[in-house]
Order: structure tokens, then sequence, then C-alpha cells
């Protein structure tokens, strides 16, 4: 190769230099883009809510899409969206990506296909039989085929901005007892997780598909729990399983921020061992709640907008790094009627549950959002 004049060569060199300075400093200094930052609420949230999100630049909204409610009858493709359109329909007008994740299996299919005796908590034993999968596999590629690109509720709705799903997320914490039953399985959920993903990609080729969140340090006393890293590395020795997603999810819940930071990093060590090093990592829950009792994620109403800080600073600095490319605030909104999810749940919200008041966490998160 020939050797460039003189002239010419300081000022490409000064030109590489600066080249390579800002290469340098970009990854640190640009802002996120807007989906990075997103909310987890406990509750299917209304017009108003979504609205709301909008007004606070919002990016993600992660939901529950209950299998149960879409597919509440044994009558073949007879399937009621009517709780998931409002949602998709309001995230599309407020310029959010909706993240769902499937979960929830109908009672019918619990106790009729899989022979289940499980009462009111069928909804966390996840579908195992041959005609169970089938009925999960269904009712996911008709999901697909309605939201994602080119789907039939895009075409009812010609006036609605369309914004088609293209991330699912296949069920939630099932390396913890609560969230699959009888017990963490992770054969059976590498099935479950086969499954779907050929449904998806038989309606969506290039739709991602992200694991189920897994809780750090599932804690249920004498219930067999597995740490999300521990899960994480047996799917990767399966190996086939590697195959049936796209990007790993983590629900990081630590008291501090070193323990978020020492539960990201196993995982992304068990990634690289497993072949994914240059993959993803989500975190769709992370949060800590207002409430003043003795708790690790109780923090009072300051620490909680210090929390948010804290995480969101880190998040930031080293999205790069981790290749992180969202993070989930759990909750959106307080939750004090009913029965909680978790002991510090129902105040984890970034509003008050009372005329949606915003609380010191939520003006923590838009200082990074840029909404108000």
């Amino acid at each position: 190769m020939a050797r460039l004049p003189r002239t010419r060569a300081p000022a490409l060199a000064a030109l590489a230099g600066v080249l390579a300075l800002l290469l340098c400093i970009s990854p640190a200094a640009a802002d996120p883009p807007r989906a990075f930052y997103g909310v987890s609420p406990q509750n299917l949230p209304n017009g108003q809510e979504i609205e709301r999100m909008g007004e606070g630049q919002v990016g993600t909204l992660r939901f529950q899409l209950r299998w149960s409610a879409v597919d509440p009858t044994p009558f073949p493709s007879a399937y009621d969206w009517s709780e998931v359109d409002p949602i998709v329909r309001e995230s599309a007008r407020a310029g959010i990506d909706p993240l769902p994740f499937l979960f929830n299996t109908p009672a019918w299919v619990a106790t009729m296909l899989d022979d289940r005796e499980c009462g009111e908590g069928c909804f966390a034993y996840a579908p195992r039989s041959d005609p169970a999968l089938e009925a999960w596999r269904s009712f996911v590629g008709a999901a697909v085929n309605r939201y994602g690109p080119g789907g039939a509720f895009w075409a009812e709705h010609p006036g609605i901005p369309a914004r088609p799903i293209r991330a699912w997320q296949i069920w939630n914490e099932q390396n913890s007892p609560p969230f699959y039953r009888p017990r963490p399985d992770i054969r059976r959920y590498a099935i479950l997780l086969a499954h779907a993903a050929y449904a998806i990609r038989q309606a969506d080729p290039n739709a991602e598909i992200v694991l189920g969140g897994m809780y750090g340090k599932p804690e249920h006393g004498r219930k067999p729990a597995i740490t999300a890293w521990r899960f994480l590395g047996r799917l990767y020795e399966m190996e086939w399983p590697a195959l049936a997603f796209d990007t790993v999810a983590a629900h990081p819940y630590a008291a501090r921020l070193r323990g978020l930071r020492d539960q990201l990093h196993r995982l992304r060590e068990k990634m690289r061992l497993g072949g994914d090093g240059g993959e993803d990592l989500w975190i769709t829950e992370i949060g800590w709640s207002s409430s003043a009792v003795a708790h690790p994620l109780n923090r009072g109403p300051r620490g909680q907008a210090e929390r948010v800080r804290e995480l969101l600073e880190y998040a930031r600095q080293n999205r790069r790094e981790l290749r992180l490319r969202r993070v989930i605030w759990f909750s959106w909104r307080d939750v004090t009627t009913g029965l909680p999810v978790c002991d510090w749940c129902p105040l984890s919200g970034l509003f008050k549950e009372a005329e949606l008041r915003p609380k010191a966490a939520w003006r923590a998160f838009t200082e990074f959002t840029g909404g108000r």
C-alpha cells in the first residue's frame, strides 16, 4: 500500500485522534434512548395512567398479558382481547413501547389438560402435557398475530399510530416457587420457552424473545428456589434452549446497589460462558419501597428517591459495559388494597395510590427521562 503524503498524514492522524476521543467519550455522555427507562405496574394500568406515563417520558411499559384472561374457556380460538387492547392502544398514543410478559395459566388448562389439583393457584402452573403446550403455543401465536407487525389489532385501528410489539417476555420469575409451581424446573421451563419461541417466530421471525425475568436470590423458606445465575447456567448447559431466546432478563432485587451490581455481573459471566457475551441484558423489574417498616427493600420516601437516582445513574453509566438495554422500575403506582404481591410491594410505586399523586421517587425518575 502506498504511503500517504507527508502533508496529509498529520491532518489525518489528528482527525483519527479526534474520532478516537469521540468514541471514548460518546457512550458515557450520550443519553440512553427513551425505551431504556420503563415501569411495571402491580395492576393493569388505565388510560389516564398510561397518559401520565407518556408525560413523564416513560419509554417501556411492562405488563402481564394474562393467558387466563385471553383464553378463559376450552373453546378453540375463542380469544378475548378486551383486557389487552386498551393497554396497547393507549401505549401507542403515548409513544411507549409495550413489553408483555406472557403468564397466568387458565384453570381449564391446568385442571382439564394437565390434571392438576390447584384450586385458585392454577395461574402459576405452567403447561406440561402435549395438549396443554399446544394450547399455550396457540395463545402465544395469536398474541403475536394480533399485536405484532401487520397484526389484526393495527388493521382494526388505522387511526392509531402503529407501534407493533416486537419483544415478548416468556413467563415471570420461573426460578421462584410462587411463580412456577409446584417447584421451579429448568427443563420444563426450557420446553415452555421452546414452544413459545416457535409460535413467535412463525408469526414474526424478527421478534425479540426475552427470558422471564429471574429473581436474583429467591427466599421462600423450605420451598426449592434457584438463583438466577444458576438457573441461567443450567439453561446454557442444555444448549438447545439457548436457541429459543435472544435476551436475558434480571430481577436483581437487593437492599443496596452493590448487591444489584453483583447479581448483574454473575449473570453476565454465565452469558459469557454460554456464548452470549455479546447479547443484551435487561432489568425487567427492580425497585424499593417508600415504607418505613423494617425490611431490606423498605427505604422510606427519601430513601426510595435516592435509590432511584443511584440505580439510574449506575445503569446509564454502565449500560454499554453491561450491554444493558432496559431498566424497568417496579412498581408504577402504590397498591394497598387486596392481597399484596410481596411484603414490601404495596408502597413500591412512583405514585401514591390515591389520585395518582407523584412521590419524590417520581421526581427522581424524571430527572433522567426528561419528563414531568
